[in-house]
């Protein structure tokens, strides 16, 4: 396939590159910032001008879009989510407009809420899947929210499908050497319910969603099985979330918070890289 991406030269689009190259797709990058290795034909494209994304979506199977702000507070509330939501609408519009017929979004477990509101607050229920409903209380999550309903709006006016990927924090370390500062103290990472995933999952996930069958706009949550954290996960919920009560039957020992059997079901997603392979809780 041809397949664009958004975001290129960003640590998950270096990646999500590499895996599309290894198997052999033909890929262009479109950057906002130069890339620091160019692995494959790159643009630099304004993507908040309309209409910037014609010419280089032109030809393309697919589009995976992961060109944002990825968090809040890296620039003001407003700008983050017009930003984010301008380049969506602009990127979805172009690859509609030029019969792309695969879009990856590039979403993020801060849809669901918790993870940047002023208070955190107990999911209704555990493990969270995708039809846990979306309170995002920042405007990063909000406008990840927005960015989802975009597509459903494009997919019902043409031939589209959509992969939105609901992504929870990417570990770039390979070494996971900073997870045992975690395991000292793991309620900071409440907020994100001790979930994680690694970068090479995390662009094998995007890489998938581009080539897998999938029909209308489909959302996954993408995540590891595991906690960052090496115990039970019941204990830590019981520890640091004490008002999450509502936990399904069947869960033992370290597991995810975050839900993630569909991504496996839909796209035949499964994390390739946990931090069990690579640090031990015996070792340092």
């Amino acid at each position: 396939m041809k397949v664009v991406v958004t975001g290129g030269s960003g640590r998950l689009g270096h990646q999500t590159i590499q895996g599309l190259l290894a198997q052999e797709h033909q890929v262009l990058s479109l950057y906002k910032v130069p890339p620091q290795e160019r692995l494959c034909p790159s643009w630099q494209v304004d993507l908040t001008s309309t209409g910037s994304a014609h010419e280089a979506f032109k030809g393309a199977d697919a589009v995976v879009h992961l060109g944002a702000f990825q968090a809040p507070n890296m620039t003001s509330n407003a700008e983050t989510f017009n930003t984010n939501v301008s380049i969506a609408f602009n990127v979805f519009q172009a690859a509609s407009d030029m019969g792309v017929k695969r879009v990856v979004f590039a979403s993020s477990i801060a849809a669901y809420g918790f993870i940047y509101a002023p208070q955190m607050w107990a999911p209704d229920f555990l493990p969270f899947d995708e039809t846990h409903p979306c309170r995002p209380q920042d405007p990063y999550g909000l406008s990840k929210v927005v960015g989802e309903r975009i597509a459903d709006y494009f997919v019902s006016q043409s031939e589209m499908t959509v992969a939105s990927l609901r992504i929870t924090g990417i570990n770039f370390d390979p070494t996971y050497e900073g997870f045992r500062e975690v395991w000292k103290n793991p309620q900071p990472r409440v907020r994100i319910l001790w979930t994680y995933v690694d970068g090479r999952d995390a662009a094998l996930a995007c890489r998938l969603a581009a080539e897998v069958d999938i029909q209308g706009h489909e959302v996954f949550n993408i995540t590891a099985p595991t906690s960052r954290v090496p115990e039970d996960t019941h204990e830590l919920i019981r520890r640091y979330l004490p008002d999450a009560d509502n936990i399904r039957e069947g869960v033992t020992g370290n597991w995810s918070c975050m839900d993630g059997s569909r991504a496996e079901e839909r796209l035949g997603f499964k994390a390739q890289h946990t931090w069990e392979q690579y640090i031990s809780p015996e070792e340092g």
